[in-house]
């Protein structure tokens, strides 16, 4: 009989930060064996305080027990390596409870015990780290318990850069319903980069060198530790460079995140042109032409007193507002202010001809950053109505020194013209979809380019062996926002990385040192972000320029190699089914071991969250709009289209971490899929005759673990492996 019984929460192995969020372990009664197991951590409040390198964290969590039986049961948090021992506590309801810390020798066998009653390999991974425990009594039936843990932590610091890890990472359940953290950092010099690659945060900056940094999700990632890097700025223009290399056989990964320190003057601001170009045609009539009116008012009256502007109406007809370029004073925003409430819509759609007239206001470069800002509900109906002769006529102008910055309103717009437009001109695409607010957006991301600190952006690595940089051309850089470079290095070593960038009439340089390690197990996510980046530019090739044999197989490649949905291996997507069918049976029969339970409550979790956000990862409509073929540039319109393009924009634009495929895992350099319920390293199959077999949870399999630390990642994947280790194919079965 099971001595033991864990309730964990589903763990990922994509990172080598290995402690847990806290679990409580439950001795199995003889009587009601069965319910042991079933309570849930519910919710987690997470209050962190960062301060001249270290931090204080205080973790309220909300355990439920869902069975009719009081229970008993012992506290278990993982010691992270740089938590001050001495300032751990536990508070229950209220009370401080005395706990033990216990070694990491000790901690390994209570470690083995618990693997080797729960039959749950995911544990293996914490077995090398040092443990606290509490005894937990009572867990009253149908209720929930709080238990709130303090401990205080040095952060990790290199080359100018800290790194904070606030463990969420569990075994069992594939979320935590709901999720709430609060991160007060306050630096004795200003603040330059504040980046997380796991999570989607909010930054709110009140000092050059205070930040309050927040993330609230529900049904938030069991899966994934809530990674925080942070650097301090020495620069106008700062970088934060990481880099990833966990095979010396392998070239390894780099990105760097470039931002302009979070203050400036207006002196400091560059003045610009903004060029407002919108839709007005009968399509656009109702409540898009109210929210349209709305949102450019805002942008008028967030123009700086040395910016120039203009407005262009256009439907059937084409109307300037002033018929050139003037300074954003008083009077010009107020007579705007008139000009926008009389704005209706009625007719067809012109955009060749608007554009044109656009383009016509600014003759020639005068040093000033000039952004055409330029909404659209329609199709092109009037004049000019080819898409690819728009986009001729626009690169046949001459004035590749202007931004063009897209809004598609609706699902009647066409996605290749828009996207192309704004790829063309270094500018962006954003899409609008039905129901949502047209102020909101237009307004929101006009905020963000409002500051232009430098432009033109070039970089460069000297005699580094750089190679496979995205994106290929740098976008501008604007106050409070970050650009991120992803690459690939051949060797290790030290240099430079070179950016240069226009500020007014003048050519800025600034030099960062960088230094590319031989080997580095940490940042795995740089792998998975930069493989994001190359496969949306080589599908973009393919929109563009149309398919060929070497562009599809090389993202057939990449896309099975880091688990990245594609029109061309949406077969990946039909075998995850399978698998998730095939751990749903086994779960349902009670059959199911811990590993494919876990599989089966992520897949879960992942339905819950399509249910609130129906572009989330593993939601049928993005699954769908992933596999769709790019289509022709006639044909790119309608909800397909434009969802499409949303999504591959995530793709490329993200600087956090999401997992496409619960069914591929990257672990130390090297692809994991799960077929036929194994997991198994790319490149090898059951066919293959494994040169030892190893039977999970016997002596040898503990023997082994202990052979080489790197096992743990491997073998946390599940009870049933293949894979090669030191020249032997491994099975454990």
């Amino acid at each position: 009989m099971k001595c033991l019984r864990i309730l964990v929460f589903g763990l990922i192995l994509a990172s080598s930060s290995l402690f847990a969020q806290g679990k409580i372990i439950l001795p199995a009664p003889t009587e009601h064996s069965r319910f042991a197991g079933q309570v849930d951590l519910k919710e987690v409040k997470a209050h962190v305080k960062l301060k001249k390198g270290a931090g204080e964290i205080t973790l309220r969590q909300t355990f439920l027990n869902n069975t009719s039986y009081r229970l008993e049961g012992e506290y278990l948090f993982s010691i992270p390596d740089e938590a001050e021992i001495h300032d751990f506590h536990l508070y229950i309801d209220g009370k401080k409870t005395k706990g033990e810390i216990l070694d990491r020798d000790d901690a390994l066998r209570i470690y083995e015990d618990i693997v080797k009653s729960m039959q749950d390999p995911a544990l293996l991974e914490y077995s090398n780290l040092g443990l606290f425990k509490a005894r937990i009594y009572p867990i009253e039936p149908n209720s929930s318990r709080d238990i709130e843990l303090s401990y205080s932590q040095i952060l990790p610091h290199k080359s100018g850069t800290y790194k904070f890890t606030l463990p969420i990472r569990q075994t069992g359940q594939g979320s935590i319903e709901k999720y709430h953290m609060q991160l007060e950092l306050d630096t004795e010099a200003e603040l330059a980069n504040i980046y997380s690659p796991s999570h989607n945060i909010e930054v709110r900056r009140s000092t050059g060198n205070r930040a309050i940094i927040s993330f609230e999700e529900n049904y938030i990632d069991g899966g994934k530790d809530f990674i925080l890097y942070y650097s301090l700025a020495d620069k106008e223009i700062n970088a934060t460079i990481l880099n990833f290399r966990p095979r010396t056989d392998r070239d390894g990964y780099f990105m760097s995140v470039i931002s302009p320190v979070n203050k400036a003057t207006e002196k400091e601001n560059i003045a610009k042109d903004v060029i407002f170009v919108i839709d007005v045609s009968g399509s656009m009539n109702g409540e898009k032409i109210v929210q349209a009116r709305e949102a450019l008012k805002f942008c008028v009256n967030s123009l700086k007193p040395d910016d120039r502007f203009d407005i262009i109406r256009f439907s059937s007809s084409i109307e300037n507002f002033q018929g050139g370029l003037k300074k954003a004073g008083a009077d010009e925003k107020k007579n705007a202010g008139y000009f926008i409430d009389n704005l209706t819509a009625s007719g067809g759609t012109n955009i060749n001809g608007a554009l044109q007239q656009a383009l016509q206001l600014k003759p020639r470069n005068d040093d000033r950053p000039t952004n055409i800002v330029f909404v659209t509900d329609g199709l092109p109906t009037e004049g000019e109505t080819d898409g690819i002769n728009i986009l001729k006529n626009l690169r046949n102008s001459g004035k590749d020194f202007i931004r063009v910055f897209s809004f598609g309103v609706g699902y009647d717009v066409n996605t290749f013209l828009l996207d192309k437009l704004s790829i063309d001109t270094h500018g962006s695409c954003n899409y609008i979809k039905a129901g949502e607010s047209i102020e909101n957006e237009v307004s929101a991301f006009f905020s963000k380019i409002s500051s232009p600190v430098l432009t033109n952006l070039e970089l460069d690595f000297g005699e580094l062996d750089v190679y496979d940089i995205y994106p290929q051309k740098l976008p501008d850089v604007f106050m409070g926002q970050s650009i991120s470079v992803f690459g690939r290095y051949q060797r290790p070593g030290s240099g430079k990385m070179v950016l240069t960038g226009k500020q007014s009439d003048k050519i800025l340089r600034f030099d960062y040192s960088l230094e590319f390690d031989n080997r580095i197990e940490d940042n795995e996510f740089i792998s998975k972000l930069w493989a994001n980046r190359k496969v949306s530019h080589l599908m973009n090739q393919i929109r563009f320029n149309g398919e060929n044999p070497e562009l599809v197989e090389s993202i057939k490649n990449l896309a099975r190699k880091y688990g990245i949905v594609t029109p061309y291996t949406s077969y990946l997507v039909r075998e995850q089914e399978i698998e998730f069918s095939r751990a749903q049976a086994d779960v349902l029969s009670g059959e199911a071991g811990a590993s494919m339970v876990k599989l089966h409550s992520e897949q879960v979790a992942r339905q819950k969250r399509s249910q609130l956000d129906e572009e989330s990862m593993g939601s049928g409509v993005y699954y769908d709009a992933m596999v769709s073929k790019p289509k022709a540039a006639s044909a790119s319109t309608g909800k397909s289209a434009v969802m499409s393009s949303r999504l591959m924009k995530k793709l490329a634009n993200s600087d956090f971490e999401n997992k496409m495929l619960l069914t591929i895992h990257r672990i130390a350099g090297k692809t994991y899929y799960l077929k036929d319920g194994f997991w198994i390293e790319d490149g090898l199959s059951r066919r293959l005759e494994a040169d030892r077999t190893i039977q999970f949870l016997s002596g040898d399999y503990f023997n082994f673990l202990e052979s080489n630390k790197e096992l743990s990642k491997i073998l946390s994947l599940g009870e049933k492996l293949i894979f090669e280790f030191n020249g032997e194919i491994i099975e454990i079965n």
